[in-house]
């Protein structure tokens, strides 16, 4: 066995382990993706049940849309009132009352 061999291949799988993992340190810095954090808290409170009665392609879609202000804060009819009141807390609204009229539900 030549020690000089393994040696040199650890240190070659060392050095190439060190450079990928600066690499994507510095790639995962440079494309970030920023996210609102009003929108995470949203999205946190909503139920997660992605039933699509709100008429939005999921919770996801619901919580975007209230952050950027396009649906009321009492939108979804799974979390009723109590949620509602939780994401007006987030948004700094007032969350109001929902009339059984406001529902988009298919029947």
């Amino acid at each position: 066995m030549n020690i000089g061999a393994i040696v040199t291949a650890t240190v070659l799988v060392a050095l190439v382990g060190l450079f990928i993992g600066v690499f994507l340190g510095a790639a995962g810095k440079k494309f970030a993706v920023e996210v609102d954090e009003k929108e995470v808290a949203i999205r946190e409170a909503l139920p997660g049940n992605n039933c699509g009665g709100c008429g939005y392609p999921g919770c996801d879609g619901l919580a975007a849309a209230i952050a950027k202000g396009e649906a009321p804060v009492n939108r979804c009819p799974v979390g009723g009132e109590p949620v509602g009141k939780i994401i007006a807390g987030i948004m700094g609204q007032e969350a109001g009352k929902k009339y059984p009229s406001d529902c988009i539900c298919k029947v």
